[in-house]
């Protein structure tokens, strides 16, 4: 699939960075430390229900993600697009997926801590309607079962501590955008509702119980996480919104912030619980009066909740613009469940810390063996910052623990615009024979940022059960000089987060979510039309 060079909004055209001439042995790994959310949760866990006994569920992930924002491109795209229509405004006032018949149904996680696992869903569902791909109902229950319940030796669940979030030792755990990504882009899901349907029951009864055989309906492409913590960057959410669809996103919840009359939240004490939701659309004129207390500013996100139609406006609320507790803005895109017919990894616990070769370049690479006649057609990894150029190689028939020996076989080269989990399918396929052994290498370029490749590690409290063996997972500076991962100091059970996808029958490239692949390509923003939805209040 080609894959044009054009301005996205969220990409802009980078010169490439030259590469360090130092070596990774002269270099060692420069690890970021976990962030304080995360040891802040795991010294001491929040309170897990509001005085209502709604369920909430946020549980969060050792990433540091204060380098997280909006491309820089995104300004300039705004500016031009502004400039075009003459100075008139990019966006509508108002704006709801929901006149668009871009969202699923409201749900009900009760009485459950599995919010995360509805606000990332939602937001999957919602793309694939945006984009006019079909109506899908994917099972919240399957996933928040894998992600506490090993499916296979090879793909292991997330630590499991006291249920936080009620009674339950599974469903009670909580969770975070960054799990829904691993699990499903580990290719656990997405699952049918109706395969797996929601039990809104305690106990839950054991014929509901998830199994590894369980088909998936679709799987995950892409994960365009927006920006870290704080005030939502309002354009690049609302841009988000009418380009993709809804984006989930985290709010700390009290319910003394919550009007029942209004259905409006601002949380100005900024005490409570972590909770996820799903920002669905806006409403720039929603009066700053409307609030418990006062946000200094009208206007509000239209916010879809996972407490049922019996809560809030037919479960919706409004999120003042000023809200200071939000953060993870995410949005999750998917592909067809057939694109690939084998999925080749080692990250099955996905992005757990970055690492870095001591400038904004890194390179690294797995090796993995063919276990079959296939062909190779897609990588997949993160990306820590945005604005990230990349180069992919592919070699096969290469030594054993040496990823840049072989023969090159595939090269391509492009630049990424948000940060978060991107699937990159490659210029030129390789075809492979069973038992042969290939290696897929990535340099990356962060712009600004020092620790450039995502990697699964072990992590007391998240990830105990990563696992990683010697002559799979390589980092480098200059792509030239290989170290094993393992054999870094407290990396010995870490790998790169880095998958490959191959098909067995092959007929030029599996069938993509319309095309996008979160790298630069021509995507068109105009004509914003308003959607005219006004509050039934």
């Amino acid at each position: 699939m080609k894959i044009l060079r054009s301005a996205l909004l969220f990409c802009a055209a980078l010169f490439s960075v030259l590469l360090p001439s130092f070596s990774l042995e002269a270099s060692p790994v420069v690890t970021r430390s976990a962030g304080d959310e995360f040891a802040r949760f795991r010294e001491n866990p929040p309170a897990v229900r509001n005085v209502t006994d709604r369920p909430l569920g946020w549980r969060p992930s050792p990433l540091d993600l204060s380098q997280v924002r909006p491309s820089a491109a995104l300004r300039r795209e705004l500016d031009i697009l502004a400039a075009g229509a003459g100075g008139a405004p990019v966006f509508p006032r108002t704006f709801d997926l929901r006149e668009l018949g871009a969202l699923p149904p409201v749900r009900d996680q009760d009485p459950y801590g599995t919010c995360w696992a509805f606000a990332s869903l939602a937001s999957l569902e919602s793309t694939f309607l945006k984009a006019g791909k079909g109506a899908f109902d994917f099972s919240e229950w399957h996933l928040a079962y894998f992600a506490y319940v090993d499916e296979g030796s090879s793909l292991p669940a997330f630590t499991a501590i006291a249920p936080g979030f009620g009674s339950d030792p599974i469903f009670d755990q909580g969770g975070s955008v960054f799990q829904a990504a691993a699990l499903l882009a580990r290719w656990t899901g997405a699952v049918a509702e109706s395969t797996r349907p929601y039990q809104n029951v305690s106990p839950w009864p054991e014929s509901s119980r998830p199994s590894a055989s369980d088909r998936a309906a679709k799987r995950l492409e892409n994960v365009f996480l927006i920006q870290g913590e704080g005030l939502l960057d309002e354009e690049a959410v609302k841009y988000a919104l009418m380009r993709w669809g809804a984006v989930s996103v985290r709010v700390v919840w009290d319910d003394g912030a919550y009007s029942g009359e209004d259905f409006s939240y601002y949380n100005v004490p900024e005490t409570g619980g972590g909770h996820i939701v799903t920002i669905v659309g806006w409403d720039d004129d929603f009066p700053a009066g409307n609030f418990v207390a006062d946000p200094g500013r009208d206007g509000a996100w239209i916010v879809r909740n996972s407490w049922g139609t019996g809560w809030g406006e037919e479960g919706y609320f409004y999120l003042s613009y000023a809200e200071p507790t939000l953060g993870y803005p995410a949005v999750f895109l998917g592909g067809d469940n057939n694109a690939f017919d084998r999925i080749y990894q080692y990250d099955p616990l996905g992005w757990v810390n970055n690492i870095g070769a001591g400038g904004e370049t890194a390179w690294f690479a797995n090796i993995f063996e063919s276990r079959g006649n296939e062909t190779l057609e897609a990588v997949s990894f993160y990306v820590p910052a945005p604005d990230a150029s990349f180069r992919v190689e592919v070699r096969t028939g290469g030594a054993e623990g040496e990823p840049g020996s072989g023969e090159l076989v595939s090269v391509m080269e492009d630049i990424l615009g948000p940060s978060g989990y991107h699937t990159v399918r490659l210029t030129r396929n390789v075809p492979l024979s069973g038992g042969e052994r290939f290696s897929v290498a990535v340099r990356v370029t962060t712009p600004g940022f020092l620790n450039p490749v995502a990697v699964e590690s072990r992590e007391a409290g998240y990830t105990e059960k990563a696992d990683a063996e010697p002559g799979q997972s390589f980092i480098s500076a200059d792509g030239v000089s290989w170290t094993d991962l393992t054999t870094q100091s407290g990396h010995e059970k870490s790998n790169v987060c880095l998958k490959a996808f191959t098909s067995v029958s092959s007929s030029g490239g599996g069938c993509s979510f319309g095309g996008e692949s979160g790298v630069s390509g021509l995507l068109l923003l105009l004509p914003l039309v308003p959607v005219l939805w006004r509050r039934r209040k």
